[in-house]
């Protein structure tokens, strides 16, 4: 599954929350064009983004699923 930061939400934001509350930078695996999220391949990083997307980015509806075949 891919997600994309809905176009009204500013990801300079988000990310400054991410780290401030989750210590983690999504700016890695973030592509500014598409919008993107790559989840990364090592164990603690993809722990820890997930974290952030389970407990903030989609309770607060900030995301949206991008289905297979949707760019």
């Amino acid at each position: 599954m891919k997600y994309k930061l809905k176009d009204e939400v500013n990801f300079k934001f988000v990310n400054d929350k991410s780290i401030k509350k989750f210590d983690f930078d999504l700016s890695n695996y973030y592509d500014k064009e598409t919008r993107m999220f790559e989840f990364p391949e090592g164990y603690i990083s993809w722990h820890l983004m997930a974290q952030v997307f389970s407990e903030f980015l989609i309770p607060l509806d900030l995301v949206e699923k991008i289905q297979k075949g949707d760019n």
